[in-house]
């Protein structure tokens, strides 16, 4: 690619090579009129994502890690390499649909004081997906651990998501982020102090607090098949996700609001360990012990994030 790439596709990869091949694919349709680059950083995987590749994209440019650097460090690495004055963070688990690339590409053109921008994402059923993450609540948290999130929000939120126009967010869910080259400046593109998690929430908030605003663009969609890369190792992805956001929590706000939020977090913990029991026949032992290992690991994890702050 030249000087004149418009935008930079960053894929972070761990064993998933099949839909890897598939996501590249589907980029690559996507953006047949856009000058683009694609890069894959691929963490050490196992199941020869990086030979696959660099046989099938000989055009792709490839850094192959010796060991797993987590997701920010290896989207750094991407950043570090690339030469379009966009960028799009894309998750390998994903399938690009036609016109979501440009839509989003041309709002962020016409929209100089856009920050990060998402698109709605879709199972691979079709069904809706949590595009849009909002900025940590104790009241949600509570409304959460007492199961009347659902009650609350859903109906509103379907609304969302099926809105015409771009909608101004918190935070727009990472398995699809597009943001200028401009806007994110000097230095690093994520903290890499989140190994996986929470990223996008903490540059979201860098983004906002230097004036800019996120978005979430319903006119471009994409499918996003979801976690496959940490399935197999479910319990220690799940501490980690609640590390991360206690690393957030005690980063970005004042002591006492950062030790409810942890508090409240702990009780949605909780719940769900009460809530496995009753299931156990139905559902098996798994659920009970991710649960009941994160909610035992829990303090630890929070007195670990107050004292680094």
């Amino acid at each position: 690619m030249t000087e004149n790439t418009e935008l930079s596709i960053i894929i972070v990869s761990y064993n998933v090579r099949h839909l890897l091949t598939e996501c590249i694919a589907s980029v690559i349709k996507a953006c047949r009129d856009i000058e683009h680059e694609i890069i894959v950083v691929d963490n050490a995987s196992s199941d020869g994502s990086a030979e696959a590749i660099a046989r099938q994209f000989p055009q792709v440019k490839i850094i192959a890690n010796s060991k797993n650097s987590g997701f920010s460090a290896a989207n750094n690495q991407g950043y570090k390499i690339s030469q379009g004055k966009y960028i799009l963070l894309l998750n390998p688990d994903t399938m690009v649909k036609p016109g979501a690339v440009k839509t989003v590409l041309e709002f962020l053109k016409a929209s100089p004081k856009a920050g990060l921008a998402g698109c709605r994402l879709l199972t691979g059923s079709g069904r809706l997906q949590p595009s849009i993450i909002n900025y940590p609540s104790i009241t949600e948290n509570i409304l959460t651990a007492l199961y009347l999130d659902r009650f609350f929000y859903r109906n509103r939120w379907e609304k969302t998501y099926y809105r015409e126009g771009p909608l101004a967010i918190d935070i727009p869910a990472g398995a699809f982020m597009m943001v200028s080259r401009q806007v994110l400046g000097q230095g690093p593109l994520f903290d890499e102090g989140y190994f996986m998690y929470s990223e996008e929430a903490g540059l979201s908030w860098r983004l906002k607090a230097q004036g800019f605003q996120n978005y979430y663009i319903p006119g471009a969609q994409i499918v996003h098949f979801g976690e496959q890369s940490t399935s197999p190792r479910e319990s220690e992805m799940y501490r980690m996700l609640q590390a991360s956001k206690l690393k957030f929590y005690y980063g970005h706000y004042r002591p006492v609001k950062a030790f409810f939020l942890s508090l409240t977090l702990w009780l949605v913990l909780l719940s769900r360990l009460l809530t496995a029991l009753p299931l156990l026949p139905f559902r098996g032992y798994g659920r009970l012990r991710l649960f009941w290992l994160t909610a035992v690991h829990y303090p630890s994890l929070w007195r670990r994030a107050a004292v680094k702050t």
